[in-house]
């Protein structure tokens, strides 16, 4: 079955695709986001990509923050729950939140509706959704659900959070993933995890140490989501580019190379967490190099 694309919506074989984004637009200079960044490769490779992949007047990249929702045959799936509504968050994580609600309830579906979250890894802005204040207390946003977390990604964190405390972008880890642990609303899974016929995890270590990638198998389509693997597409044109925000960048470095092999000259969609416009695309291989290119919107 072919790849059906409308606005923010994909069909994906017999699954429909909704990304739900809490916001987009420019963010990070290129250079201080990836330190190898070079002018000559920056200004190469987005004369190659679509416009709304960078913001020339500030000389910015744009990377988008979002969900995916997964509306299978069985399950509704939420991958990624961006930063949610608490106030105890660094200052460039305080935008309105307004539209991911919006977004949310616009694809026809409650919180309630929700039968698993999975987190492919425990930044900010990948669990922020998974819990809301009510009345005082912090409780789970999607009540039914299971939330999947990687084993070795929540043991890092609980002992990171042991040792230094809350982490510089707000308390995350406290308000986001120990309740959801604690009540018992979730499923420590290995990196190999096979949820259904529809999506395994696969280990992708680097950006941190235990994120996974989820991937998805549905009537002959393939797609890899690929969390925070790839914060922008100049990293499928130089996959050596690893950001700022990667614990171990030589690590993160042979899991980008690792995807891009699985996946370059393939149907295969990849769909990393923050890129922005049709979202997903196809690698493809130029010379020795590999290319993005974006599936039509």
């Amino acid at each position: 079955m072919d790849t059906v694309s409308t606005s923010n919506t994909l069909v994906l074989g017999d699954t429909t695709m909704t990304s739900i984004v809490e916001r987009e637009g420019p963010y990070h200079n290129p250079y201080d986001m990836f330190p190898e960044a070079t002018p000559d490769r920056v200004e190469k490779h987005l004369a190659d990509l679509p416009s709304h992949t960078h913001d020339p007047a500030s000389g910015k990249i744009c990377l988008t923050f979002q969900s995916f929702l997964l509306q299978t045959p069985q399950h509704n799936i939420l991958i990624d729950t961006c930063v949610g509504d608490h106030k105890n968050r660094r200052e460039g994580l305080l935008y309105p939140k307004d539209r991911w609600l919006a977004e949310f309830h616009a694809a026809g579906i409650a919180f309630e509706d929700i039968d698993y979250v999975f987190c492919t890894h425990l930044h900010v802005d990948h669990v922020g959704w998974n819990t809301r204040l009510v009345d005082g207390r912090l409780v789970p946003t999607f009540p039914n659900a299971k939330y999947i977390i990687g084993r070795t990604e929540y043991e890092y964190w609980l002992d990171w959070n042991k040792e230094h405390g809350p982490h510089p972008s707000g308390t995350a880890f406290e308000d986001c993933v120990l309740p959801i642990v604690e009540g018992g609303h979730a499923l420590l899974v290995d990196d190999d995890f096979e949820l259904n016929d529809l999506i395994h995890l696969s280990p992708a270590p680097g950006h941190t140490p235990g994120q996974c990638c989820a991937n998805f198998h549905s009537n002959g389509v393939k797609a890899i989501f690929a969390g925070d693997a790839f914060h922008h597409p100049l990293q499928v044109y130089e996959p050596d580019w690893s950001t700022i925000k990667c614990s171990d960048r030589a690590l993160a470095i042979v899991t980008r190379r690792k995807i891009l092999e699985s996946c370059a000259d393939t149907e295969t969609l990849l769909i990393p967490a923050h890129f922005s416009g049709t979202i997903a695309g196809n690698v493809v291989t130029a010379g020795d190099e590999f290319a993005f290119r974006f599936i039509e919107g």
